[in-house]
């Protein structure tokens, strides 16, 4: 079992999009966010891209029906419940839930020994790392002119794993027994930096047809001067050891930590500094389009202040001490390659189909959807392999009022805690 990713990276606020698996058949904010070629396409012509998309929040009403089932003092608190709410925000309608293993627990206990069976349970331990982690612009300001952009840019990547140690994934996964004078720990390795970039990039078309057409071959990149404004990175273990005895003397078990803390001094007032860059390309002839961006290439951030800490549990004095191992040395981060390829062809009598490979730094989803229109009306399929090689589908459909268009879209999941898809449907309204 991989990473839970959440569902907010794999599915935006537009139903339209969830219908067609997550592909994008427009030039939306996906492609110019990832191929810096899609700043000089012109949007299609006859609209087809919305100028604001508003989701509908139906799901909002369900989770409030079902908050009392949150009560953590109630028979019938369910823990995977609350867990399932967190990677699938309650915003969409759950119109079939994926099932929730049971809370019943076994536990066998003998003087040097305890085995915990959990049951149905056991299937969501993880056998790999899991985690989560994103490499995000929430903010690009700047002005252009003929195909020149100068701007700032504000970034934040976070990258979070866990790893199940051995004996702990068997004590848990396999109902092995606990043992006395063993370990069972998890790894840890987390890491967290943001900051802004001003920013000098270009986007035009080097060739390409008549000038009232979107024909044409179109180039772009960015180059980025990053200031890191904080930085933050911990690796180590966390855990236990057994004693001598597991149910005998004054301490059966001792907690065993010890993790290495990196941070960056002076955060806010010495920043880190790199330089990176954007490109991309992007291709339109007639009904085919083709295009291929990637963004932080050669993202090297240097910080001249960062301090060292080790943290771990003393056995002496049963606590957490913490010491300086180094202090004002250098460190190096990355941020991670983010990239996106596109297909799409328009075969005309108001079909469209599209395929993409989005990669947002930490994982490669992969997407393929159509469209069919019929007047106002509108049909929608697709198919989808998420983050966690998870196959997941989508279908929907919308309605066109003039200006204003009424989306529905359904797709399935694995993000929640089980194996077992569950299905989501989402509403959107959209002004063009």
């Amino acid at each position: 079992m991989g990473a839970a990713e959440p569902a907010r990276a794999q599915f935006s606020f537009d139903a339209r999009r969830a219908g067609m698996g997550g592909v994008s058949l427009t030039r939306d904010g996906t492609l110019r966010r990832y191929n810096p070629a899609y700043r000089a396409v012109p949007d299609h012509r006859g609209g087809g891209r919305a100028k604001l998309t508003i989701p509908i929040p139906l799901g909002l009403l369900q989770a409030l029906k079902d908050s009392a089932a949150f009560d953590v003092h109630a028979s019938y608190f369910n823990a995977f419940e609350l867990v399932n709410k967190v990677l699938n925000p309650p915003l969409y309608l759950e119109v079939k839930k994926a099932p929730i293993p049971s809370n019943d627990v076994t536990f066998t206990v003998g003087r040097n020994a305890l085995v915990v069976d959990l049951g149905k349970a056991q299937q969501l331990v993880p056998t790999d790392e899991i985690g989560f982690g994103n490499s995000s612009r929430f903010l690009d300001l700047g002005i252009g002119l003929h195909g020149l952009h100068v701007g700032v840019l504000a970034f934040l990547q976070e990258d979070v794993g866990f790893t199940l140690g051995d004996t702990l994934r068997n004590f848990l996964r396999n109902a092995d027994s606990a043992r006395v004078r063993t370990r069972y720990f998890v790894n840890v390795d987390g890491k967290g930096q943001g900051g802004f970039a001003p920013t000098l990039s270009y986007a035009g078309r080097l060739a390409g047809g008549a000038p009232d057409a979107d024909d044409g071959f179109y180039v772009g990149g960015a180059l980025h001067y990053y200031f890191g404004v904080g930085y933050g990175r911990g690796t180590g273990t966390g855990g236990f050891r057994t004693g001598d005895t597991l149910f005998a003397g004054s301490n059966p078990v001792t907690p065993n930590v010890d993790a290495l803390v990196y941070t960056s001094n002076a955060i806010g007032k010495q920043f880190g500094h790199g330089v990176g860059g954007d490109v991309g390309f992007a291709y339109v002839a007639g009904p085919f389009e083709l295009g291929v961006g990637a963004n932080d290439i050669g993202a090297t951030l240097t910080w001249k202040d960062t301090q060292v800490r080790r943290l771990f549990y003393d056995t002496t004095s049963s606590s957490i001490k913490d010491s300086i191992v180094l202090n004002h040395v250098e460190s190096k981060t990355k941020l991670p390659v983010s990239y996106v390829a596109n297909v799409a062809y328009r075969m005309g009598q108001g079909i469209t189909l599209g395929a993409d490979i989005v990669n947002n730094g930490r994982g490669t989803a992969e997407h393929v959807g159509a469209e069919v229109r019929f007047g106002p009306l509108a049909v929608r399929g697709g198919v989808a392999r998420d983050t966690r090689k998870k196959v997941e589908f989508g279908t929907g459909g919308g309605l066109r009022f003039g200006p204003f268009g009424l989306d529905v879209g359904f797709w399935t999941h694995s993000n929640s805690l089980s194996n077992t898809r569950g299905v989501t449907m989402g509403t959107s309204l959209s002004i063009y």
